[in-house]
């Protein structure tokens, strides 16, 4: 419990300075007069990773374990706070003040521009935003429309995350390769570091056009018309596709290790220049954005277990289908009932619930076999005695007890005769 709070409590901290940092920011860039769009586009991007971050603060008082969210929030802290540095000393060495300065288009983050440095911001704010709503689906039910939002919005996550760390593997790339360039390095075992390199990276695109090949051939037919061999299919591509995925989480650590070594023994090892600086800042943000691949992986797995997918048919007559959940997973599926009176059950119940409403159909079904044969042709005898009783309550009400006919009266009856009080002519 201690070692919980204190995560927490962690988590807070960090959250708290991320967010004092993206205010921050914003704040300096408002001081400035002269906003161009793509200066409005980062302002606002700001405003909504503060709002993200505030929601984060709120959470993070719950039992919801948000640890890993820990690499992402130290490295937006830092971003922000770099890059305020960076914009008050361009401003500085163009000799603008904060009503002149218009030289935006040369402030430059790990030798990204501003809409780079946005993008790299809503690279973080999704995955916080991601992680959020995942968090809540343990204490509210959604509907499958609203998971499926949130799939969409992991995958699109992932890909702009995806696109972002292949920019960082070029410029630590080229840095590595400049600064073996300029070293003494052994030429032969420059050579062999450049073969590994070159050998992952062929890897990698296998991996790559395996995995687009697994996504033309997965169909993906509506789930009421999928056969049971086509699931296992279906399930089979999706392993494979983990595999990969696993596979290229593997390969791209190999090569930036690779990337390591050649930085290692280069002259910049040790060295205060601005490459070993930028090669340091590259290195942080590449195991950021790496860390928030995989958290997006396992999230989205994490909601296809949180939903049941369910397809009952049934034929014949009288049956009964339950599509429930007791658990609080969210339900896709039909129920199918061919035949005559089916009786279908669905929804979220409780288990007290549930057996209470399997126990009232099976007396029901009990009580309707006990008096007669269900059919297509008759009312359910519960049904008639239920309709026969209220006719006869009806009846007393209105005429009173009365007297039963026969159907051929005695001669020496009066041609007249007494109905309930009344006389009937």
């Amino acid at each position: 419990m201690a070692e919980a709070i204190g995560l927490a409590s962690g988590l807070l901290a960090l959250a708290t300075f991320a967010l004092k940092s993206s205010v921050a920011l914003s704040t300096t860039i408002r001081d400035y007069q002269h906003h161009p769009k793509r200066v409005r586009e980062l302002i606002e991007e700001l405003d909504s990773l503060s709002d993200v971050l505030r929601l984060l603060t709120d959470t993070t008082a719950t039992d919801i374990d948000l640890s890993f969210l820990a690499i992402p929030l130290r490295q937006c802290d830092s971003a922000c706070r770099e890059f305020e540095a960076e914009l008050k000393s361009c401003s500085s060495r163009s000799g603008s003040d904060r009503t002149s300065f218009r030289d935006w288009m040369k402030l430059r983050y790990m030798g990204d521009d501003i809409d780079e440095f946005r993008q790299m911001l809503g690279g973080y704010k999704s995955t916080i935003s991601i992680a959020l709503n995942i968090a809540n689906l343990r204490k509210t039910t959604v509907t499958i429309e609203k998971l499926e939002g949130y799939r969409n919005l992991i995958k699109a996550t992932t890909d702009d995350l995806q696109d972002h760390l292949h920019s960082i593997d070029g410029k630590l790339d080229t840095i590595a390769s400049q600064a073996v360039t300029e070293s003494d390095v052994d030429t032969a075992e420059v050579q062999l570091m450049k073969k590994e390199r070159l050998s992952t990276q062929q890897c990698l695109t296998v991996c790559s056009q395996l995995s687009d090949h697994i996504d033309r051939i997965q169909l993906e037919p509506p789930a009421n018309q999928i056969s049971s061999s086509g699931k296992i299919t279906s399930d089979s591509l999706q392993q494979c596709k983990d595999t990969l995925r696993r596979t290229v989480q593997m390969l791209e650590k190999n090569m930036l290790s690779a990337v390591d070594e050649c930085m290692a023994k280069s002259s910049t090892a040790g060295d205060p220049s601005q490459a070993a600086r930028d090669y340091t800042r590259l290195r942080e943000e590449w195991t950021t954005i790496r860390h928030c691949i995989d958290h997006c992986s396992m999230m989205d797995d994490a909601l296809k277990e949180n939903i049941s997918n369910i397809e009952n048919y049934a034929t014949g007559d009288d049956a009964i289908q339950y599509m429930v959940s007791t658990d609080g997973n969210t339900l896709h599926g039909k129920n199918r009932g061919f035949g005559f009176r089916p009786k279908q059950v669905g929804g979220h119940l409780s288990d007290a619930s549930l057996q209470h409403i399997s126990t009232d159909i099976t007396r029901l079904y009990s009580l309707a076999a006990g008096n007669s044969t269900p059919s297509r042709t008759s009312t359910p005898v519960v049904h008639e005695e239920v309709v026969e009783k209220h006719r006869s309550s009806e009846y007393r009400e209105r005429y009173g007890p009365g007297v039963k006919l026969t159907s051929n009266p005695p001669p020496s009856t009066d041609t007249s005769s007494f109905i309930g009080g009344g006389r009937a002519k």
